[in-house]
């Protein structure tokens, strides 16, 4: 072998093991510094819900979301500024960015990153820190953020042991006019993920036995927690936004869907495009009984689903002429937006690290918020 091709072979290799060492150098640091500021964020939150305890319960909300907004704009610092992911809009995306509404998100569930999607979406329409989600009971117990997302208006729920009441206690806080609010559901409840076909299946079974579509792309939405949110916030809700985010790359080359990217594969860049589309619907469309609103809701997921054999279809050059073919524009976030968050935590974090009195400031508000976020959901039993 002429010892030309040798030497290229050895460069394209290290180039690889390079870039390889670079992704996972990224997907370290950043989860340490997401989930290692933690403390710091709680001891912030402490701070703000001391001086607003005599205020206002609405005012203690605005501060906050402006905390929850800057958190966040960390995490797309390093999930889209990082990794250089380019976010491609579609549907009514271009017109609700210039809105500042209260709204009923409504996504298609496939990855464990789906939520950073309404992350992205949230900031460019300058709403982020009014994010809430339904989410999932677990999630309780992660150190510190379990707490947070419950005080902060997320609403839990148990998979199999739905409380109803609950959850409607939770809505009401939210009723107040002076929240504006992005409620994030997920109607499918579990991810669509074709490695785990069992799902897919009693999906595929629960729509024949009830004569209903069988969806290709989606599984079969459940309508209580959206009907739930829909009848008692029926009259704060601006509008809903469907939204449907398709990963770049989840369709091998012999036109097979397989699983979407999920927190570390797009952390290490695997991802290099996603494509969300939005389409908005007044709130005076939606019907307000739950029956009706479950037929609504099932023909709004075919239509979904049509939408999703756009980037899924077997055929490559209909994948690859979707964005010229539904008008998709790009939409890239200013580096300020997200690198600002990243230096305010780098800010407060190492400092306080480089000292005796900040490391055990550290680890009692790691310790103790943790065990005492715990006892307080616990006690207040939330869902």
């Amino acid at each position: 072998m002429p010892i030309v091709k040798i030497i290229e072979r050895f460069l394209k290799a290290l180039e690889a093991h390079v870039d390889l060492f670079f992704k996972s150098a990224r997907y370290a640091l950043g989860s340490i510094i997401m989930f290692g500021v933690a403390p710091e964020y709680f001891g912030l939150w402490l701070v703000w819900r001391g001086v607003s305890l005599m205020l206002p319960h609405w005012v203690f909300q605005w501060g906050d979301d402006k905390l929850y907004s800057l958190y966040q704009r960390m995490v797309l610092f390093f999930f889209e500024t990082c990794t250089r992911l380019e976010v491609v809009l579609y549907g009514d995306a271009f017109d609700v960015l210039k809105k500042r509404e209260s709204v009923l998100y409504l996504g298609n569930h496939q990855s464990t990153v789906d939520w950073i999607v309404a992350d992205m979406v949230s900031l460019r329409c300058g709403s982020l820190g009014h994010l809430r989600y339904v989410m999932k009971d677990t999630l309780q117990l992660i150190p510190l953020y379990g707490f947070y997302f419950h005080v902060h208006g997320c609403i839990y729920v148990k998979r199999g042991k739905f409380s109803q009441s609950k959850m409607i206690s939770s809505l009401d806080y939210l009723k107040n006019p002076k929240i504006p609010t992005w409620l994030v559901v997920f109607p499918e409840g579990t991810r669509y993920y074709p490695g785990h076909p069992k799902v897919i299946e009693k999906s595929e079974k629960y729509a024949r036995d009830h004569n209903i579509q069988v969806l290709k792309h989606h599984l079969v939405p459940k309508v209580k927690g959206t009907w739930l949110v829909t009848e008692h916030l029926h009259e704060k809700i601006d509008a809903i936004y469907d939204v449907s985010a398709f990963y770049e790359g989840s369709v091998n080359e012999e036109g097979i869907r397989g699983n979407a990217p999920q927190l570390i594969g797009l952390l290490m860049g695997k991802c290099k495009k996603i494509h969300i589309h939005i389409r908005r619907i007044p709130m005076s469309e939606v019907p307000k009984e739950e029956e009706a609103l479950k037929t609504w809701l099932h023909n709004l997921y075919i239509e979904k689903d049509a939408l999703a054999e756009n980037f899924f279809s077997k055929d490559k050059e209909t994948r690859a002429s979707v964005q010229t073919r539904l008008g998709g524009r790009p939409h890239s976030l200013g580096l300020w937006s997200t690198l600002s968050s990243f230096l305010v935590f780098t800010a407060i974090t190492v400092p306080a690290l480089c000292t005796k009195f900040g490391r055990q400031l550290y680890l009692q508000l790691l310790v103790y918020g943790t065990l005492g976020g715990y006892g307080w959901l616990a006690l207040r039993s939330v869902c």
